[in-house]
Order: structure tokens, then sequence, then C-alpha cells
């Protein structure tokens, strides 16, 4: 059996932190990621997509969101599409997968909602059945995949289990709290067990996976990343030979939006033109990335004007989104600064006042403000001054 393992589609995410226009983007992607698992499988001759939990990314869906990934699944019907509830939406009998089981559902879609092996199509001389492993809650104390290592199937049966939750061992990683035993793949006598709920994609051993999410949504990067492009964006294709054969599985990129992460230290002005350059670097469509960008560090106000001119407002306009912490990015007005604003007077006091409370550690609120003022001034004034 060949077919394509994800999980963690979480259609619905609100993506609260950014724009609307963003978020509406964002969300877009993710029900559009349906259509590219089923292009996926077509493809690469895939006759089943396995989606190990978290579908959807909450019980209370509006009836056009639940029902649009539907219809795309329609759209590909020579792949069988295997749904099962994850922890974001956990089954229960009044909730979204009751709404779905009243649907009438296309033939190529198939609900897991409680344990037990489920027979498939026969794709080769061993008969092949999937053992899902549903959450009833959004959070499970017991192993709800355990059941597999007793559940009788014929002799010589290719055996897929499919979970959601975390591999004990492994830790949870403040992603989950439905503990996995690592061991479940070889005690149950699985082909292969098909994995979810982690969002960055990972080989448990040969015969256990996390897929990943196909479309990233986190700034987070794996771990000892030597780059910023966080994990996500991928699914997995797997072929099942036989009962006993270690499978065949391989990444199959998916994501419309690549998520990077940044950080910086800038201690000379000439530095915000380097920084521009290696995000530039990126992708050559910068449309195509989401950004969260931390920059620490002192610039100039004639520095941190052209951080705002550049960063902000040309390299980050292009991208699809921005994400900016200038929590660690202080002022430090030099004396031309100073004088652009007044050479004397009391706009000059003010504005060394104003220097004084922006560079005082000791109270780091007053501090921001003190800066946000300085900077204003400063803009203000060479506004005012003609200068463009």
């Amino acid at each position: 059996m060949k077919f394509i393992h994800t999980s963690d589609l979480q259609i619905g995410k609100a993506f609260g932190t950014f724009e609307p226009e963003t978020a509406h983007l964002l969300q877009d992607a993710r029900q559009a990621v349906v259509r590219t698992l089923g292009e996926a499988a077509v493809r690469l001759g895939a006759s089943a997509v396995l989606i190990a939990g978290d579908l959807y990314e909450k019980q209370q869906m509006s009836q056009a969101t639940l029902v649009r990934a539907i219809e795309n699944m329609r759209a590909f019907p020579s792949v069988q599409w295997h749904l099962m509830p994850g922890n974001h939406d956990h089954y229960r009998e009044d909730g979204l997968w009751g709404r779905l089981a009243r649907m009438a559902l296309p033939a190529n879609i198939r609900l897991h909602l409680r344990p037990g092996a489920a027979p498939l199509s026969q794709d080769g001389d061993a008969p092949i059945f999937l053992l899902p492993a549903p959450l009833p809650f959004r959070s499970s104390v017991d192993d709800l995949s355990a059941y597999m290592d007793k559940e009788a199937t014929p002799e010589g049966a290719i055996r897929i289990g499919i979970a959601h939750g975390s591999i004990q061992g492994f830790g949870s990683d403040g992603e989950a709290s439905n503990y996995l035993s690592p061991r479940r793949a070889e005690d149950a006598g699985l082909s292969y067990l098909a994995l979810g709920d982690w969002h960055r994609q990972m080989k448990i051993n040969e015969r256990c996976y996390y897929s990943g999410t196909p479309e990233p949504d986190q700034f987070k990067l794996p771990p000892g990343a030597g780059t910023s492009l966080c994990n996500g964006g991928s699914a997995l294709l797997v072929e099942v030979i036989s009962a006993r054969m270690i499978p065949m599985v391989m990444p199959v990129p998916t994501g419309r939006y690549q998520w990077h992460r940044v950080e910086k230290t800038l201690t000379e002005d000439a530095q915000v033109e380097l920084l521009e350059q290696d995000v530039r670097a990126l992708d050559p469509n910068l449309g195509r990335i989401v950004l969260d960008l931390r920059v620490t560090g002192a610039l100039s106000l004639a520095g941190r004007r052209r951080f705002e001119e550049r960063m902000l407002g040309g390299v980050g306009a292009a991208l699809r989104g921005l994400r900016f912490d200038e929590a660690g990015l202080v002022l430090d007005p030099t004396e031309q600064d100073l004088e652009e604003i007044d050479r004397g007077g009391f706009v000059r006091v003010a504005a060394e006042r104003l220097k004084t409370l922006a560079t005082d550690s000791a109270n780091p609120m007053q501090a921001q403000l003190a800066g946000l003022a300085l900077k204003r001034l400063y803009i203000e004034h060479l506004r005012v001054g003609g200068r463009p």
C-alpha cells in the first residue's frame, strides 16, 4: 500500500497576531493544502491520505469551513481519505465529527471515530487494516493506542496504526499531554504507525513517524537548527510492501508559505543593509515568506530611521507576514543626531533629556517611551526642515 501520511492541518486557525489581510491568506493556505495533498497522492500513485488528527483547529467550526475541506477531498475520487479526531478536534457525539457523520459524505472519505481494526481495500496479496486511536477528549491520561497490541487481524495482514499524541521519552515539547508508547509499532506488530500532534516532521524509528503539519504555522526552529527555516510544510509518502518489510518513507513538500525566524544583533547603522540582504536571500519570492524578526542591539536615530524605511517599510512590505520584536533594540543617539534636531535651545534640551531617559536600564518602561518620543522628535524636525 502506498499512501500520504499527514496531520495537524488545523483548518480554521485564526492567526490573530497578524494583520487581517495576512491572517486571511494564512487561513486560506490551510484549506488549500488539502488539494495539494490530493494532487501529491495522484502524482505519486498513492491510493490514500491518512490524516492523523487535528484536521480542524477547534470544535466550533462554521459550516462553510467544515464543508470546504470535504469538498476539496471530493475532488480526488481516486484517493481514499481517512480522517481521525485529534486533540484540537476531539470526538464527541454532539460535536464537529457528529456534524460530519450526518453529512452525505462522498464515498472516498472515511471517518475513524472509534478504536478497532478497519479493513481497507486490498492493493496486493495481503489484507490491509487501519488501526485508529481517535481522541474522545482534548487530553487523555491513557495511551489510547494500547489496544492495538491485542487487536486481532488475519494472519499476514498489513497493520497500519494511526494515533495523535506525544511519544514517551521524547517529552511533550509543550505541545500535547496525550502520551504514546514509543514501542507501539513493535508491540502491536504494525507495519507503520502514523503519528500526529508534533508540528515538526520526525522519525521515531523505522516504522513510526510524525508527519508534521503540511502548512507551517509556528515560529519554532528544530532542535540544533542551523537555519532560520521553521519546521513544517511537508507530508510523508509511505510505501508498505509487506507486513514484515521496513516501509519506504519519503518527505513530500506541500507548504505554500515558508516560516522563518531571524535573530540579529545590530551594533552599527551599516548593519541594517546587511540584515536586509539576509532577509532578501531567504527566497527570491518574498511573498512566500512569513518572518519572525528579533533584533537586539543599538542604533543611532538615523540608523533607526533607516531600519524602519528599509526593513519595515521596504522588505517588510514584500513579505507575506512579519512579526517584529523590537524590545531589545535601543536608541543610541549620536551628537550628529541631536544636532539634526536642534543645535541649541529648549528643543535640544528636551532631546538631551529624552536621550538620558531612553538609555536608563533601571526603568525599561520609561526608557521605551522616551526612545519613542525621541525618535518621533527626530523625524518631525527632519520633516519640518524639509528633509525627506
